[in-house]
């Protein structure tokens, strides 16, 4: 008897670990980076990779099976998908994504010991202990953003049209590539990247190297204690909150108000109150993954977050959609504008 369809579905369910495991360990071992300038015999990069020739050979294999290397009579290639993505000169990479995965694959099998306990496993900080850590996660963070950037900052620009030279604040902006997408796209615009100091490191490569030096500022800091600058027409707080419990996070919410112009923005990047089913999946994942990683972090809903936004001292605020149905920003003001037909109100 073939499987019934719900049991399909649970096999589905039980099996995908192993395809993601072949993706991460193609990207972990470096054979995109190996493969990038022609191919290699399986004894050339087994030689290249420190790896062993038999064992390479059969993951190889699967590696073909999944579309990442075909096999040719001069050795093993890389295929449109993994020159286009995997190469980490490409611009649409993804392989210091995908390498990065490593070490949350291994953080999700504490899953079960983390829900019994409602603490991150001490296994998941040890991995940040690694001296590379920070910037194999802030490369990461920097690709995936590289996707969404432009049309995020395009959602954006509307709130500042009438102000020929505005003044942003990414704060907790590590890789800085959304506040750079503003200034691709508005000349006048000039931005402050705030984090923490180590992160704020490969922030100023990332920056140099789209020749955006003399408009974005860096500042390495603590966001609870050092001045945060003032006078802002727009803070960006994309995926800062969710690493915080909710005394943090209504503390830097009366931070970033402090520092806004009367009539300053504040842009979240969240799941809005009208989420597609996959969208609620992601986000409860999300918040998985912040049960995994942090103290106290959780990954807050719509509404959390407009609750938030009221008990810091924000008197409007509504949603801005994204061509993400996924996610959407949050924009609140300081303090309410004139009253008109389109403002909106508090939930």
């Amino acid at each position: 008897m073939p499987p019934t369809p719900s049991q399909q579905r649970i096999l589905e369910f039980a099996h995908s670990f192993r395809i993601a495991a072949l993706a991460i360990t193609f990207a972990e071992l470096g054979i995109a980076e190996q493969l990038g300038d022609g191919p290699k015999s399986t004894s050339e990069l087994a030689l290249a990779l420190g790896a062993d020739p038999s064992a390479l050979a059969r993951f190889l294999r699967a590696a073909a099976a999944l579309e990442l290397v075909t096999e040719t009579p001069v050795g093993w290639q890389l295929t449109t998908l993994s020159r286009e993505t995997l190469v980490p000169s490409s611009p649409s990479s993804l392989a210091h994504f995908l390498a990065a995965q490593a070490a949350f694959y291994r953080r999700w099998s504490l899953l079960a010991e983390a829900v019994r306990t409602g603490r991150a496993p001490e296994a998941s900080r040890r991995e940040e202990d690694a001296g590379d850590w920070v910037r194999r996660f802030t490369l990461m963070l920097y690709e995936v953003a590289r996707m969404t950037s432009e049309d995020v900052a395009k959602a954006l620009l509307p709130l500042l049209t009438d102000r020929p030279r505005p003044r942003v604040l990414d704060l907790g902006g590590g890789h800085g590539e959304y506040a750079m997408a503003l200034a691709r796209l508005h000349a006048g615009l000039e931005a402050t990247v705030f984090d923490r100091p180590p992160v704020i490191a490969v922030t100023r490569e990332l920056v140099d190297r789209q020749g955006l030096g003399n408009r974005i500022q860096l500042q390495g800091g603590d966001f609870f204690e050092d001045p945060l600058g003032e006078a802002y027409d727009l803070v960006l707080l994309f995926g800062v909150l969710n690493g915080m419990g909710e005394q943090e996070a209504e503390r830097l919410l009366r931070r970033v108000r402090q520092v806004l112009l009367p009539t300053g923005w504040l842009a979240i990047r969240a799941t809005p109150p009208t989420a597609p089913p996959s969208a609620i999946l992601q986000h409860a994942l999300h918040d998985l993954q912040m049960l995994l990683a942090t103290e106290r972090g959780r990954n807050p809903t719509a509404q959390d977050l407009e609750s938030w936004l009221g008990r810091a001292g924000f008197h409007e605020w509504r949603w801005i959609a994204t061509t993400d149905p996924g996610t959407a920003l949050l924009v609140a003001r300081a303090q309410p504008s004139a009253p008109s037909a389109s403002s909106s109100t508090r939930a």
